[in-house]
């Protein structure tokens, strides 16, 4: 589902349930406990890391679960080597507990690309859900945690809102909630700490890079408030494909505005991102000075090995910091070869969702740092567990995202302050011209970390037209139109 051409402001299509095969099965329905539980593929072992058993309070208890499509317009298309679309498709699942309240959370549908999940196979992840009713709801961090070997972006729908619900109960901002839960973890694995690869006196692990882990926080460091959790977080403008002419417009304006990290996609004609790279860099010194704009470069693995190699000379020329998944998913020896000869750091974004996942890339000294994702994830418990495991491996670690409204760029701009990670791409809403959601604010190339309960941004959907899970004969999804006009934001590029 790309939907692409469609116009904005009506009602689309209503969205196909497939079977599928594979990964995007649908789980089959049962008013058996145990058979829904197999079904699903829930464990009694699925206890996740460093989870808090929100449920075991009455109140905390989920009653109402229901989820719908929105497709969200964006201002400029979204190009780069695997992507080229006029329009962002966002699944939204809503949980209500108890005491009435709500939570939220939205993941890309048309981002296959990344996730290895469309919208009909989220959709069906949920639709395949047992009713609120089941058993199974009691504990909704095992049931997102089994959800999540099938389909990751569904699972985190459901660790999102039902973490944004808590937070608003509890009346804190997700942030603060997630540094109580992974705080004294993830600490102990900052830059500098003893024992962490890389420090003072400290071994580094096989396939560590602490030494070339300078792209550590470049681009500007995030605003501590009083109780450690950053208050703004600087992010990066995006450059898609296109002219050298256009690069430098868009570079030029990030960079008056206020952005000190700009990623350029390249990945095509290697000689256009060449010129690309050349014109970004003269606008970004011109604008702000010379080198205080950092230019990192992200090829979304649309290089072979000897194309990538070529082209990292005249990368480090232009001063990049990073070269993202320059070759292509699946081929971590050829990455690994891109690394061993690269003047400039190699990241992995692609080819990393998990914590076996970044110690593969750590044990083939393939990449420098590694760009995980929630979404690719799946939860957050697994998340935290990425995010560890690459501390550990001396790797740089950056929190990406699916371009996303502003529900989804609030969820990556609290999950970056609460595990304590610098570099993180948050600006995605921007580039959005109708939102489902309001809250979330731009200024000077960083993101206002909200400070009200939970995500602190308000759904402005009405949740009339949501489809609730595990109800047999229930509607299919309908694609919603986004409610809120977005004007354009002072700072973005």
């Amino acid at each position: 589902m790309t939907g692409g051409g469609r116009a904005a402001g009506r009602l689309h299509a209503e969205v196909e349930r497939p079977t599928g095969t594979g990964r995007d099965v649908e789980p089959p329905r049962s008013t058996s406990r145990d058979a829904n539980r197999a079904a699903l593929g829930v464990r009694d072992a699925d206890q996740p890391a460093l989870r808090v058993r929100d449920a075991d309070q009455p109140a905390l208890r989920i009653r109402e679960a229901s989820y719908g499509v929105v497709a969200l317009p964006l201002r400029r298309r979204l190009r780069h080597t695997t992507a080229d679309t006029g329009e962002l498709v966002q699944v939204v699942l809503r949980l209500v507990l108890a005491d009435g309240q709500a939570g939220w959370a939205e993941t890309r549908g048309n981002g296959a690309y990344a996730t290895h999940h469309t919208t009909d196979s989220i959709v069906a992840a949920l639709a395949g859900l047992p009713a609120v009713t089941d058993p199974l709801w009691n504990d909704p961090a095992a049931l997102a945690a089994s959800v999540a070997r099938h389909c990751p972006p569904a699972a985190m729908l459901l660790d999102v809102a039902y973490r944004d619900a808590t937070a608003r109960v509890r009346g804190v901002p997700l942030a603060e909630a997630l540094r109580a839960e992974y705080g004294d973890v993830l600490t102990a694995l900052v830059p500098g700490s003893p024992g962490r690869p890389g420090a003072p006196g400290a071994t580094a692990a096989p396939g560590a890079t602490a030494a070339r882990g300078a792209t550590a926080a470049p681009g500007g460091a995030a605003v501590p408030g009083e109780n450690g959790i950053p208050t703004t977080l600087p992010t990066h403008a995006a450059i898609p494909f296109g002219t050298p002419k256009e690069a430098a417009e868009l570079t030029a304006s990030a960079a008056a505005s206020g952005f000190r990290r700009v990623k350029i996609r390249v990945g095509g004609d290697p000689f256009l991102d060449s010129a690309r790279i050349a014109a970004a860099r003269t606008a970004a010194d011109r604008v702000s000075g010379p080198g205080a704009v950092v230019l990192a470069a992200d090829a979304n693995g649309g290089w072979d090995p000897d194309t990538a190699l070529a082209a990292t000379p005249w990368l480090a020329r232009y001063g990049v910091a990073w070269l993202e998944q320059p070759t292509r998913p699946g081929d971590l020896p050829a990455m690994a070869r891109v690394r061993a000869e690269s003047p400039v750091p190699v990241w992995a974004d692609e080819d990393v969702r998990d914590a076996a996942d970044v110690h593969t890339v750590a044990d083939l000294a393939a990449a420098d740092g590694v760009h995980l994702k929630l979404e690719k994830a799946g939860t957050v418990a697994a998340l935290a567990e990425a995010v560890a495991a690459a501390r550990e491996r001396g790797l740089d670690v950056a929190l990406g995202q699916m371009d996303c409204g502003r529900l989804g760029c609030a969820t990556t701009a609290h999950l970056a302050a609460g595990l304590g990670l610098a570099v993180a791409e948050l600006w995605g809403y921007a580039n959005v011209a109708h939102d489902l959601a309001t809250g979330l604010r731009l200024r000077d190339g960083a993101i206002l970390l909200p400070d009200a309960p939970g995500l602190g941004v308000d759904v402005l959907l009405d949740a009339a037209h949501l489809v609730p899970v595990g109800l047999p004969g229930t509607p299919n999804g309908t694609v919603l139109a986004a409610p809120v006009p977005i004007p354009v934001p002072a700072s973005l590029p």
